[in-house]
């Protein structure tokens, strides 16, 4: 297994300590662990592009791993009333929809899609709005419903992308 994908899935096992913490009140221990996990985002495909050690099943695990991390945040936090019902639907259903899409095109295409510009844009303005939610800073609710508009719209680009002849890589 590659070194990239040691650090993604030593990002996966840092989703239930950051939960708990959330739950038990440490707010701020569940921000830094999640900025750590965060930060091994970036550090992870930094070492696959450094390494050659792109895969294609890293290519996938790479941003299931942020949706898990992103949805288990986004339930707590609905969970414990930060955010409306409405906010997690709206966060819900375009990462449900890329999930879904990806799936469709590795068991029809044997397609893999890599990481775009605009899911990126969206992953980051995610990361921000969450970060600010769990230690309660102001605007942190503005910046969730800009992070979901973002989605909508990297979730438009990935569709056209798919889509395309030569659009999508392996």
């Amino acid at each position: 297994m590659s070194l990239a994908n040691k650090i993604t899935l030593g990002r996966a096992f840092l989703i239930p300590p950051i939960v708990v913490l959330f739950f038990l009140g440490e707010r701020l221990a569940a921000f830094l662990l999640f900025g750590f996990a965060c930060a091994g985002d970036v550090l992870d495909g930094m070492v696959a592009r450094s390494r050659g050690e792109i895969t294609t099943w890293g290519k996938a695990l790479d941003p299931a791993v942020d949706k898990a991390l992103y949805l288990s945040l986004v339930f707590s936090l609905y969970v414990q009333g930060t955010l409306s019902l409405l906010a997690l639907l709206l966060f819900l259903a375009p990462q449900i929809g890329l999930a879904v899409g990806a799936v469709v095109l590795r068991v029809r295409e044997q397609i893999v899609q890599g990481s775009r510009v605009p899911g990126k844009f969206a992953s980051l303005l995610s990361f921000t709005a969450i970060a600010f939610l769990l230690i309660d800073w102001p605007g942190g609710t503005e910046l969730f419903y800009a992070a979901i508009a973002a989605t909508y719209i990297a979730s438009i680009d990935y569709v056209r992308a798919a889509r395309a002849p030569h659009g999508i890589s392996s």
